[in-house]
């Protein structure tokens, strides 16, 4: 990526600055991936995608059980009781 990096003075600083405001983000914005070791941060990163992922994956389990949930209470007539929602 960096090999046809190509970029007058001017505009290298104004990349440079970037970076650099970038990294001092990376190193405080978020507790569980703030690191001022690069390899660090991103093995925090990477960990944290991870267990987004999986939690993701966990939210739509739930929507999943939710709707056959929803589905068998209709076709029961509502004889079920949804938590504190009853059909009517």
């Amino acid at each position: 990526m960096t090999d046809n990096l190509v970029l007058a003075p001017p505009q290298a600083r104004e990349l440079a600055h970037h970076l650099d405001e970038w990294c001092k983000w990376r190193q405080s914005s978020d507790e569980l991936t703030a690191d001022a070791n690069w390899e660090r941060f991103i093995e925090k990163s990477r960990e944290k995608a991870q267990w987004q992922a999986g939690l993701a994956a966990e939210i739509d389990r739930w929507e999943n059980l939710h709707a056959i949930h929803l589905a068998l209470a209709e076709q029961l007539g509502g004889l079920t009781h949804a938590g504190s929602q009853t059909r009517q």
